[in-house]
Parts: structure tokens; sequence; C-alpha cells
């Protein structure tokens, strides 16, 4: 007699993927946020962007994975509040749906990829098989159907909200100076009460926080008043949203001086939670926007630089913050260059921590001992002693002094080096 066949509930199978995919599901977050920010220019770039984008995947991967191990309706479910929220902010940031709808579907394809792969390691029949690929398929295809409606939705209203809102702060005029577009210069102050043809200092003024405080956006129009005011500004300064919790600003600031920017540090530090970055001075439509796109810059190292995540006031004007600005525009490929460079000192540890400090004050201090001892509050022959072992110690670097020298200077403005990655 032909033993019966043992019978399969794919309800259970579909569990059963759900909770392998489960325990996977920081790495497959990390995996799905890298996948979308380098495939989509719109969704990459902004650190506050891509970690709203991880937040958002996450939500997401977590409710498949629970539909799927509970067979839940999609008529008794919500959609994510980090979905949501990240579908308001591209809004903002005039990134367009096809972007958002993109990304949807290529998350779609990589999670669907990583069901099957589950499902062809389980010990089923074929045909058993085929059914379970067909049934999450079914599954996630329903459920990206169902939240790209919300978040289109979301999405369309929140563009229209914005834009009437940045509409009354002159946004849109102001946007297309920024594009290079050719506007009457009296036109554009007629319209804006700001006139072009001075010089302008550019400032990004921005939080932390997400949320749709309204105190908190009032909170930092008056800190770009009050920065005008310090810098002894003839006018105003023109502001405008960039999103809830960014402004842009331009102040006119013929001179800036060491005093202006510490007067400008410690009226920030009196507004707790709010950070500033500003360009260089800059004259006429030229200045305007190459005084932007600095103070964009310096943000960006603010928010991306180790060195810098604290510190509430960052400049263009710092030579410092440029160059880690220009080796940022290949994060990945600098870090694989320190790496090169200094070889094992760029590992981790107080001795290399110790050794990098000494060799950098050394290289900054013209490489005199003497200099370096006072710098750093040693006795010289302590310093000439470290000198003197890191010297016989060169082989394990790849470069001349001035290579070592920039490596070092930059080595704190970079995430921990990688150590299986370059210089092997």
């Amino acid at each position: 007699m032909k033993a019966s066949e043992p019978e399969f509930d794919i309800s259970e199978l579909l569990a059963l993927v759900a909770r392998h995919l489960d325990v996977r599901i920081p790495e497959i977050v990390r995996e799905m946020r890298d996948l979308l920010a380098s495939r989509i220019t719109d969704l990459g770039g902004d650190p506050h962007l891509v970690e709203m984008l991880q937040a958002s995947i996450e939500g997401n991967v977590t409710t498949i994975c629970h539909i799927l191990a509970n067979d839940i309706d999609l008529d008794s479910l919500q959609p994510t509040t980090a979905a949501v929220e990240y579908a308001a902010r591209l809004a903002q940031r005039d990134v367009p749906l096809a972007a958002l709808t993109r990304a949807y579907y290529l998350g779609q394809s990589m999670f669907l990829r990583l069901g099957m792969d589950e499902i062809e390691r389980l010990d089923i029949p074929d045909g058993i098989r085929i059914d379970v690929v067909r049934a999450i398929a079914d599954v996630v295809h329903r459920y990206i159907d169902w939240i790209l409606q919300f978040v289109t939705s979301v999405h369309d209203q929140e563009r229209r909200r914005w834009w009437n809102n940045r509409a009354s702060l002159n946004a849109g005029i102001i946007l297309k100076v920024l594009r290079g577009d050719t506007l009457p210069a009296r036109g554009f102050e007629s319209e804006t009460g700001y006139s072009l043809t001075q010089t302008h200092v550019a400032l990004v003024a921005w939080t932390d926080s997400s949320s749709d405080d309204q105190d908190q956006q009032r909170g930092i129009d008056q800190l770009l008043r009050k920065v005008a005011a310090l810098l002894h500004s003839s006018a105003p300064p023109l502001v405008a949203a960039a999103d809830r919790s960014t402004a842009w600003a331009w102040v006119a600031a013929p001179v800036m001086t060491e005093q202006s920017y510490a007067d400008i540090a410690a009226l920030v530090a009196s507004h707790p939670g709010v950070r500033l970055a500003l360009g260089d001075t800059g004259a006429g439509w030229d200045g305007f926007r190459r005084s932007h796109e600095q103070a964009v810059t310096a943000r960006l190292v603010a928010l991306t630089s180790p060195r810098y995540r604290g510190t509430a006031v960052v400049s263009h004007a710092d030579p410092h913050i440029a160059l880690v600005a220009l080796l940022l525009k290949d994060a990945a490929a600098t870090r694989i260059w320190i790496r090169e460079v200094l070889g094992p000192l760029a590992d981790a540890g107080e001795q290399n921590r110790i050794a990098r400090e000494t060799l950098a004050t050394y290289y900054a201090q013209g490489e005199n001992a003497v200099r370096t001892a006072e710098a750093l509050g040693l006795h010289r022959n302590t310093v000439r002693q470290r000198i003197a072992k890191l010297e016989n110690d060169r082989a394990g670097f790849r470069g001349d002094a001035l290579q070592i020298a920039l490596a070092l200077r930059v080595y704190d403005d970079f995430d921990p080096i990688d150590p299986t990655q370059g210089g092997g």
C-alpha cells in the first residue's frame, strides 16, 4: 500500500518564511536602504532623508512580515508613521512622487527575492513551493498597492500645502535664482524686499527634530533675524523654509570677521537645539548662489562628520570645513585612502590615537619637535621618542609626508575606518 504524502498548510509555510525574514530585518533594512539611496538620486545625499528612508523601510518590512506570519487582512491595518512622515518630507523637499513610487517597487522586488530565497531552503515538494511563492507574491503585491495609495495621497496633499506656505516666504522666486534663471533684479526686490545687488552671506538653520512645531519654526526665524541684527545688516534677512525643520536665509553683510563668527556662535548657543551653517560672503547674483551652495555644503559636513556632529555653528570659511566637504563627495573612497596612507596607524585603540595626535601635531608645527612638545604639553624628549618610533614604523605607511599629514588631519572627520578595506 502506497504511503500518503504529507499535507502542507500554505499559511503555516508563509508564517515560517516570515519568521526567517523577521530575524534578518536589521540586515534587510540596511541593504534595502543602501540600494534605494544609490539607485534613486533624489533619495540619497541628505543624511536626514536617508535616516527617514531607513525608518520607512523598517516599518514596511516589519508590517509585511507581520501580515505573512499572522494572515492579517489589509483592511485592519494603518500605514506606519515612518512611511507617512517620509512621504511628507519628500514632498517638502520637492522630490517627485515618481522617486517615491520607484523606491517602493524596487523594495518590493528585493523583498520578493529574499522571500524566494527562504522558500528555496524549505524541504517541500516543488508543487507546494510554487504555491508558496504565489502566495507571498500576492501578499507583497497587495500590500505595495495598498501602501502606495496612502503615501501618494500624503505626498500630494503635503506638496500642495507646503508650496502654498512657501509661497508666502517667496521661496518660488528664490529657487529660480538658485537655479540660475535670469530675473529682473528690481522684480526680485519688489517681491521679496531683498536686494540681489549687495554683498550677502547665506545661512542654513535647522533643528534635529522633524516635528511640525510652529514654536520651533518661529524660533529659527527669530534667530536668523537676530543674526542679521548682530551683523548690522541694512535690512531684514531673506528667509525661506526648506522643510519643517530647516530654513535658508541670506543676510546683507559686507564684511565677516573672526569676531562676527564668535558672536554668532554665542548667539546660537542661547538657542538650544538650533544649528547653523554659513557660507562665505559673496556679491551680487553669483555671490547669492555661491554663498548658499557653501552653506549647504557646510551643513552636510556638520551632519556627516563625527568631528562636527555636536557643533552648533559651522562655516565654509573654516578651511577644514571646505576640505572635508570636498572629500565627502566620495566618502567611501576617502576612508579607503586614509587606511592605505596610514596603514596600521588607522586602527582603533588608545595607543594609535596618541600616535596619530602626536604625528598630526608634529606636521602642523612644521616638523618641529620643540613646538610639538609645547603644543601637546609634553617633554621634548617624549615627543622625539614617539616621532623616532613612528619613523621606524614608516614602512607601514603608503605616501609622502604631505599625504600622511592630510590623512591625519581628516581622520576624525570620517566614521571609524574598516580594517578590511584598503591598505591590504
